[in-house]
Formats: C-alpha cells, sequence, structure tokens
C-alpha cells in the first residue's frame, strides 16, 4: 500500500456551520460532522479517501483556498434511487446558500461511475454498466436530465456506482441557477470502475 499523503487543505468549518444551519432551517436533512472535537476546535490531520483526495489533488490553488467537504449517507449503496427527491432538494437549496455567499465558489463533486465494468473486479461484472457510464456521459455533456434522471436511475442499482448521488445534486444545483456550458472532458474505465470528468462553466460572467 502507498504511503499516505498529506494535502494541504484548509477547512471552512465556520462556512460548514452556516450552511449546515441554513439548510436546516429550510427542512433539508443534514447534519454537521466533527472529525476532532467541537467545530475548528483541533487541527490534527484527518483522513480523506479517494472521492476528496483524488478532485483535490487537481487543484493548483489548493494551498490558498478553504474547503467545505460535503459527504453523502452511507445509504446511498443501496437506496441511491429512493434519495434523487431530498438529493434534488439538497441540490437546490446548496444552489441559494452558494450563490448569497460573498465567496467564490467552485463545486467539485467526485464522479466515480459504474463499479461493475470487470468479472475480475471485486464488484463482478454487470451488463448495466457501460449503459449507466454513457448517460452519465450524456448528462454532462448536455445537462439533459434524462439521461441522468431516467436512463441512469434505472440502472444504478446493478451498475454500482458511488458517484451517482453527488451527481444527481449537482444536476439540481446547475438546474437552479442560469444556463452553463457544459464540457465533457473524459468518460472511460481503465479498470474495473468508471470515471468522468466534466466541466460547467456559466454562459455568462457571473
Amino acid at each position: 500500500m502507498a504511503d499516505p499523503q498529506r494535502i494541504p487543505e484548509d477547512i471552512n468549518s465556520a462556512m460548514s456551520e452556516t450552511m449546515v444551519k441554513k439548510l436546516q432551517t429550510e427542512d433539508v436533512m443534514v447534519s454537521g460532522l466533527s472529525a476532532f472535537g467541537p467545530p475548528g476546535g483541533a487541527d490534527d490531520p484527518f483522513p480523506l479517501r479517494w472521492a476528496e483526495v483524488i478532485p483535490l489533488h487537481f487543484i493548483s490553488t489548493l494551498n490558498t483556498t478553504s474547503v467545505v467537504v460535503l459527504s453523502h449517507p452511507s445509504r446511498r449503496y443501496n437506496h441511491s434511487v429512493a434519495m434523487v427527491p431530498e438529493l434534488l432538494r439538497l441540490g437546490k437549496y446548496l444552489y441559494k446558500e452558494l450563490e448569497a455567499s460573498k465567496e467564490r465558489v467552485v463545486v467539485v463533486v467526485s464522479a466515480d461511475l459504474a463499479h461493475t465494468h470487470s468479472a475480475d473486479g471485486p464488484y463482478g461484472f454487470s451488463p448495466a454498466a457501460q449503459p449507466f457510464d454513457q448517460a452519465c456521459g450524456e448528462w454532462a455533456s448536455t445537462l439533459d436530465p434524462t439521461p441522468l434522471l431516467v436512463n441512469a436511475t434505472s440502472l444504478v442499482d446493478e451498475a454500482l456506482s458511488c458517484g451517482y448521488t453527488g451527481l444527481v445534486m449537482l444536476h439540481a444545483i446547475l438546474s437552479t441557477s442560469s444556463t452553463w456550458r457544459p464540457t465533457l472532458l473524459v468518460n472511460h474505465h481503465p479498470s474495473y470502475y468508471g470515471m468522468m470528468v466534466a466541466s460547467f462553466f456559466p454562459s455568462v460572467a457571473m
């Protein structure tokens, strides 16, 4: 196993707490998590996993950027379809709070796709894997909701994607605001699981 990599990440605990409180006033089901003691009260290194580390690794200005980490509950593994309505609601209110912030904000979402591309992988092979990834790629290149909220939703239970719920939330964030310019950069599965890279910039300066 490779040695752990330390990422110079400044967790914005004040913004995290404020966002949790505001979302709770909108009856959005969220909870605040603190690694060690009260929020903002410790500077001990905290372990992150691939879904956080890989996107953060490619942010060149991370040493001058503060971060809010938002995690979805573990029931996303078995109940992601049932979570769709609340994820759409969460994304809608996240956009409202982020748009009102005085900070310049970038939303980064893990896009791990189907984990069932290979019979030799830990989750085996499923014929749902390729069409699931294709549906997510079609959404990311067009922002048409049907590929994500209909096609991918019908396949996710077999495709086994831990990134699906984040994409649904992101769709709600984007669809709540003005027109965006989507660009699909990568949609590939070099091993047993698919990975996607896409960008979404506002069509006009915000």
